[in-house]
């Protein structure tokens, strides 16, 4: 492949940088707004705890899920910049609709136009911004996915409580909404659409034809590092969706905090710490895998290890005890999310150096379903189950065990990093060839 004539400056590349941040800012703050604003909507729609659960959880995540891989095929053959912009559009003007539902039937279709929007966010973007930065940068560039996410997790929960608290859940949800229309407009009007394998050394297959479904499983299922990185990316998964979707119930239930103080309180503990180590491994990753990629896996490796004695602190710390007016909890609880966000844009950046030019966006729809399917099915819901098991026995320390024991998974998925990096400069090797 011969290199474009004009190459990208730097400045341009920050600025890609910035704008997919804020794409991941609003595509996990508009998903997550209404968890903070359910008891709202309850009292004024007179609806169920039963049909809460479907407006938050299945109405989205079933049609995001069906959703992900027909938009990820599409974006492997026509332009990313355009189907991003299009889904961005679509799942803000659905998050401002949301807020005009007059009953149950309008609430789940606003929320299945979410799902389907925000299935057109995070794949194409990983492709484009494989294509933008090469693989010694790629995870720095990851990264801006990572953090924006979970930037949006703490947004969505300080931004939509203190609106919804001063303006009602209707307004929240209009005034989160409509800036992403905005967003829409800059990706689709300043973002260029690159040459596919434009980062890569010589281009890799970018210009083959991109391969049926089908082909591209099978080639992924062929690589054993690929195999070992979904595994463990799915048990992290299931630590840290099972920690942040109850973390602020386990506040409010062990500190006595409110809803307000829990948005602000999860924000600076859990939300930010875990962005900075999002970065710092991602610096950390980008710089020592100029000599050996293996070195990006052993540090997830390392990190998760460090995240379960660092969360027995924050859940088993006896909450009186203070330090600077803090609680001593707190610290630790910002040590296990520092150490936490290490695995996210490596697992991201490693699953594209995987695969080939002209199947990335594919290849993260397929890893980023499995994370959320295995992450988001299993974490939350075990720790519930097994918090209502105790719950006669144990009273409100029964969320903190369920905690204890469900965050154990964190533990075998330092393992099968390990795992990976035994495979895993063989298996780069040959997909550069």
């Amino acid at each position: 492949m011969t290199e474009p004539e004009n190459k990208y400056s730097e400045t341009y590349l920050r600025y890609v940088l910035g704008v997919v941040f804020l794409i991941a800012i609003f595509n996990t703050m508009d998903r997550t707004v209404v968890s903070v604003l359910m008891q709202d909507i309850k009292a004024e729609l007179a609806l169920t705890d039963f049909q809460l659960g479907l407006i938050s959880g299945p109405a989205f995540a079933i049609v995001h899920f069906l959703a992900g891989i027909p938009i990820a095929r599409l974006a492997d053959r026509r332009s990313r910049r355009n189907i991003i912009a299009v889904g961005v559009f679509v799942w803000s003007a659905m998050t401002a609709a949301t807020g005009i539902a007059r009953d149950f039937t309008q609430l789940i279709l606003t929320r299945m136009g979410v799902g389907i929007g925000e299935a057109a966010g995070s794949p194409p973007s990983a492709s484009l911004m494989s294509d933008y930065f090469p693989p010694e940068r790629r995870a720095r560039a990851m990264s801006m996915l990572t953090i924006g996410s979970i930037s949006g997790l703490g947004l969505g929960l300080v931004l939509g409580g203190v609106l919804g608290e001063n303006y009602g859940w209707r307004n929240a949800l209009i005034f989160l909404g409509l800036p992403g229309i905005v967003v829409a407009l800059i990706v689709r009007f300043t973002v260029r659409e690159p040459p596919r394998g434009y980062s890569e050394p010589g281009g890799g297959d970018a210009q083959a034809p991109p391969p049926s479904i089908s082909g591209v499983i099978r080639y992924l299922v062929s690589i054993p590092s690929f195999r070992w990185i979904v595994l463990a990316a799915c048990l992290s998964a299931v630590t840290s969706f099972g920690k942040n979707l109850w973390e602020p119930t386990f506040l409010i239930r062990t500190y006595g905090l409110s809803p307000g103080q829990t948005g602000v309180t999860y924000f600076l503990i859990s939300a930010v710490p875990a962005a900075i180590g999002a970065w710092i491994g991602a610096v950390l990753a980008d710089r020592f895998s100029v000599k050996d990629e293996r070195y990006a896996l052993w540090l997830c490796a390392g990190g998760n290890v460090a995240v379960y004695p660092s969360l027995l602190g924050f859940l088993l710390w006896p909450a009186e005890d203070m330090l600077f007016g803090v609680p001593v909890a707190f610290y630790f609880s910002v040590l296990a999310s520092l150490a936490g966000g290490f695995f996210s844009p490596v697992t991201i950046a490693m699953a594209q150096n995987i695969a080939r030019p002209s199947m990335r966006a594919l290849t993260h729809a397929l890893w980023s379903m499995m994370f959320n399917l295995v992450g988001m099915g299993l974490g939350p819901m075990l720790v519930g189950a097994l918090s209502s098991h105790w719950e006669t026995t144990l009273g409100l320390d029964s969320l903190r065990y369920a905690l204890v024991v469900v965050s154990l998974a964190i533990l075998p998925s330092a393992g099968c990093f390990l795992m990976s990096a035994r495979t895993l400069r063989e298996d780069l090797a040959a997909a550069r060839a």
